[in-house]
């Protein structure tokens, strides 16, 4: 059985390294463990519900709602994406051993890998705001490629 005590410790030596890397050799690390993280769970929910909406993104984004009510999807253009926490949807943050705001950048490669899990398609996130950085939220800008982009006319 893993110690709490000791994970505490250990994963304030890792962000405190990670916190020392240069910017490429951080978003490299970050980049995987966010990947490995939507791996684990939820870029197969994020697919289900792309499956269930039936290609249709406004579908798509309710059904994301439903299944992560903690969080909020808004089509805010055709191509653009604003997705919202209210908390930290981190499991290291929400246990307490991570509290460094550069752990953001894993989140939005999660969110990144998650969307590319289910579209199939690239796309581009953007972190506004977080929660770790004093925000009132985590809030992150997604940009959609042509191919997933909705109408103009069913957009806002």
């Amino acid at each position: 059985m893993l110690d709490v005590g000791f994970l505490s410790y250990w994963f304030d030596g890792f962000m405190r390294g990670v916190e020392d890397l240069d910017a490429p050799s951080r978003t490299t690390l970050l980049r995987a463990c966010g990947q490995a993280c939507a791996r684990s769970y939820t870029a197969q929910v994020f697919r289900e519900a792309w499956e269930r909406a039936g290609g249709d993104t406004v579908r798509f984004l309710a059904e994301l709602a439903t299944r992560f009510p903690a969080s909020i999807y808004t089509l805010v253009a055709a191509d653009t994406v604003e997705v919202r926490y209210d908390a930290c949807a981190c499991d290291l943050v929400q246990a307490g051993w991570v509290t460094s705001p550069v752990l953001c950048e894993c989140a939005v490669h999660n969110l990144k890998a998650n969307f590319v899990a289910a579209l199939g398609t690239p796309v581009a996130v953007t972190l506004k705001a977080s929660l770790l950085r004093e925000g009132e939220a985590c809030l992150f800008e997604l940009r959609l490629t042509e191919t997933t982009k909705v109408s103009a006319r069913t957009a806002p």
